[in-house]
C-alpha cells in the first residue's frame, strides 16, 4: 500500500489537531476549543473523542459553497464555468486561472492544500477507527460513530476522484514517519469500487434519522445518495471510457478504460434506492406564491428535502456573500446571461420554443418562478436595511452602488445581475437577524435528477420525465393541458438529453454541481473560446430602460487538462511511480 508524503507529514501519529468541543453547544458541531493533544489523552476522554469526530465531520465544508460562495480549502467553481462571473479581476484569482488558461503559483496552492485537506481528513478517520476498541464509549455509541467515521472517509474520497480521477488508497492504515514510498495511484475503478462497496456496508446499520442535537450526524439515506452521485459520475462520458490519456498505463487511473452502458442501470437503480425509502419529498408550498418552497428550502435547518447538510450555527453567510452593495454584501459573483436565458418561461417553454411568449425586451416577465429566487435583475425588488423595505435593486449602467460595472472593476456586478439564490429575502447582509440555514451537500432534488439523467440514458424516457414534472411542479411552473408542465412528450434521447442537463442547470445553480457535470459529461469544448454574457442596460431620460447582450470578457480555456487536476508535484517528486493526469 502507498505511503505518500500528504499523509505522513500533515499529522504526526501522536499529535492530534482541530479538536471541537460540543459540550456547551447547540449542535455536536459548533465549535469551542483547539488544542493540541496526544492520542492516548484524546481518546481516554469521551468528550474529547466527541470532539475529535466532530472535528472530522467539520470537513463536510469542503467544496460546499452551495448557495455562500465562502469556502477557505476550495476554489469557487461557479465563476469557472457559464454559470457566473466572478467578482476578483486579478491574475492571482484561482477562478480566472481556470477559466484563463494560466493556472499559476495560486492555482497551484489551492488544489494542493486541497489534495492535503483531503487526506488529512482520511488520516483523521484512520486515527479515529485506530483508536476505537480502547474508547470509553457505550459499545453502540462505539459502532454507530465508526459508521460515520466511514462514511465521511468515503465522502473524502469522492472529492478526490472528482478532482483527480484515481487517488492512492490507504485502507485503514495509520502511516507511521517512516513508511516508505512504492506504490502509485489506484485505478478509478477500485476508487469507485471502494466507496460504494463502504456505503453498501454501512447503509443498512445507519439510522434513518437524527433529531435534536444530533440532527445532522450520517443516516442511512446519506450513504444511499452518496452511492447514487458515485455511481452517477462513474457512468457518465468522462469516466466511463472517455480517458483523455495517450499513455496506456495512465487511462485506467482516470476512468475505466472502455465504455459500459450498463453503468448507467447502475446509478439508476443506486439513485431508486434513495427514493424507495420513502423518507424525503421535495419542499413544496405553490399556495403562499408560485415556487415559494424552492426558496423557503435553503433558509430552513430542518426539512425533508435534505439528505446532507454542513451544520453550522445560525448565521447570515449568503446575505454576506452575495448581496448588492447596496444591501452591505461582498457580492462574490455574478450570473451569467446563458443561466438567466437558461430558465424557462412560467409555462414551462425554453424562451426560443414557439409559444413561449418571452420578449426579449421584456425578458424577466413571466419567467420560471425559480428564476426570481435565484436571480437580481435590474429593477428586482430586494430587502433594504436602510429603509426596512422591499426597494429595487438597479444594475442599469452607471446606477448608483450597483450599477454595472467594467470586469476589471470589483465594486459591482459586472453581467448586469447578482445572486439571490438562497438569500433571505426578509434580511440583508447588514441586518442583525439570522438564518437557521445549513448549507445542502446532497438533496432530494439531486437525487431525482440523478435518476432522470440515468433514465435517458438507458432508454426510458417517460421515467426521466417524471422526475422532471416533479421538479417543475415544485418549482410553481404551470401544468398545461397535458400537465407536462412544458415539457415534450416524446423528444428523441439527444434532446431529453440536453433538457435534463439545463433543469439541473436552474435546480442546482450555485450549488456546486455545474462545473463537476460539464467535466464528466465530456462538453468542455462547447464552451472553449466562448465568452461569459452579460446585460448592458442603460436608462434613458424619460425613465425607460434600452439593453443589449454583451461579452463580459475575452473567451475562456477548457482544454483537455481542464477535465482533472494535476497531482501535486511534491507527490510526484518523492515517488515516480505516481503518474500525473492528461495535460500537466
Amino acid at each position: 500500500m502507498y505511503k505518500h508524503t500528504t499523509i505522513l507529514y500533515i499529522l504526526s501519529a501522536i499529535t492530534l489537531t482541530c479538536l471541537f468541543s460540543c459540550r456547551d453547544a447547540k449542535d455536536f458541531l459548533d465549535p469551542k476549543s483547539t488544542n493540541e493533544l496526544n492520542e492516548a489523552a484524546v481518546f481516554a476522554d469521551s468528550a474529547r473523542t466527541m470532539d475529535f469526530l466532530a472535528g472530522i465531520y467539520s470537513r463536510l465544508e469542503f467544496g460546499n459553497n452551495a448557495g455562500k460562495e465562502v469556502n477557505t480549502v476550495g476554489a469557487g467553481f461557479s465563476e469557472c464555468t457559464d454559470e457566473a462571473e466572478t467578482r476578483w479581476p486579478g491574475a492571482h484569482n484561482v477562478p480566472n486561472q481556470i477559466f484563463g488558461g494560466t493556472f499559476g503559483p495560486n492555482f497551484y496552492a489551492k488544489t494542493d492544500n486541497s489534495w492535503s485537506y483531503l487526506y488529512t481528513g482520511i488520516r483523521h478517520v484512520n486515527i479515529y477507527l485506530k483508536n476505537l476498541p480502547n474508547m470509553p464509549l457505550s459499545q453502540q455509541l462505539k459502532d454507530r460513530t465508526a459508521l460515520e467515521a466511514r462514511f465521511l472517509r468515503a465522502y473524502f474520497y469522492h472529492n478526490l476522484t472528482k478532482y483527480w480521477g484515481g487517488v492512492i488508497l490507504v485502507g485503514d492504515e495509520v502511516f507511521s514517519l517512516n513508511a516508505p514510498n512504492e506504490a502509485g495511484r489506484n485505478t478509478y475503478a477500485e476508487c469507485v469500487d471502494y466507496i460504494v462497496a463502504e456505503m453498501n456496508a454501512i447503509a443498512p446499520a445507519l439510522p434513518l434519522s437524527y433529531s435534536g442535537i444530533n440532527y445532522g450526524r450520517i443516516t442511512r439515506g446519506a450513504a444511499l445518495a452518496l452511492k447514487a452521485r458515485v455511481l452517477l459520475y462513474a457512468a457518465s462520458p468522462l469516466f466511463n471510457g472517455g480517458s483523455f490519456a495517450t499513455e496506456a498505463d495512465v487511462v485506467p487511473l482516470t476512468a475505466y478504460p472502455s465504455a459500459d452502458a450498463s453503468r448507467w442501470n447502475k446509478a439508476l437503480q443506486a439513485a431508486q434506492e434513495v427514493i424507495d425509502m420513502n423518507r424525503y419529498a421535495l419542499h413544496t408550498d405553490n399556495t403562499t406564491r408560485p415556487g415559494n418552497g424552492f426558496y423557503q428550502l435553503f433558509l430552513e435547518r430542518v426539512n425533508n428535502e435534505y439528505i446532507l447538510a454542513e451544520m453550522v450555527a445560525a448565521n447570515k453567510i449568503v446575505e454576506a456573500a452575495t448581496n448588492p452593495p447596496s444591501r452591505n454584501g461582498s457580492f462574490l459573483r455574478y450570473p451569467s446571461q446563458q443561466l438567466v436565458d437558461a430558465f424557462p418561461m412560467k409555462n414551462g417553454k425554453a424562451i426560443a420554443e414557439a409559444g413561449s411568449g418571452y420578449n426579449e425586451n421584456n425578458m424577466y416577465a413571466n419567467r420560471d418562478p425559480r428564476f426570481y429566487f435565484t436571480i437580481i435583475y435590474n429593477g428586482a425588488p430586494f430587502f433594504d436595511h436602510r429603509t426596512n423595505s422591499f426597494t429595487p435593486v438597479y444594475t442599469y449602467e452607471g446606477a448608483n452602488l450597483d450599477g454595472l460595472k467594467p470586469a476589471s472593476n470589483n465594486t459591482g456586478t459586472s453581467t448586469g445581475y447578482y445572486t439571490r439564490k438562497a438569500a433571505d429575502e426578509t434580511i440583508s447582509a447588514a441586518s442583525s437577524a439570522n438564518t437557521l440555514r445549513c448549507p445542502p451537500i446532497i438533496r432530494y432534488a439531486e437525487v431525482l435528477l440523478n435518476l432522470a439523467e440515468a433514465a435517458n440514458e438507458t432508454g426510458d424516457w417517460p421515467r426521466a420525465r417524471t422526475q422532471l414534472v416533479e421538479l417543475r411542479k415544485r418549482a410553481g411552473i404551470d401544468p398545461g393541458p397535458d400537465h407536462l408542465y412544458g415539457l415534450p412528450a416524446s423528444p428523441n434521447q439527444e434532446e431529453a438529453r440536453e433538457l435534463i442537463r439545463k433543469e439541473r442547470f436552474i435546480e442546482l445553480a450555485f450549488e456546486e454541481h455545474r462545473y463537476w457535470d460539464v467535466r464528466r459529461w465530456r462538453i468542455g469544448e462547447r464552451y472553449d473560446q466562448k465568452s461569459i454574457e452579460g446585460i448592458r442596460i442603460r436608462r434613458n431620460t424619460d425613465g425607460t430602460f434600452t439593453q443589449a447582450r454583451f461579452n463580459v470578457r475575452s473567451p475562456r480555456y477548457f482544454k483537455v487538462n481542464s477535465y482533472l487536476f494535476p497531482i501535486p508535484q511534491t507527490e510526484i517528486a518523492v515517488n515516480r511511480n505516481i503518474k500525473q493526469n492528461p495535460g500537466w
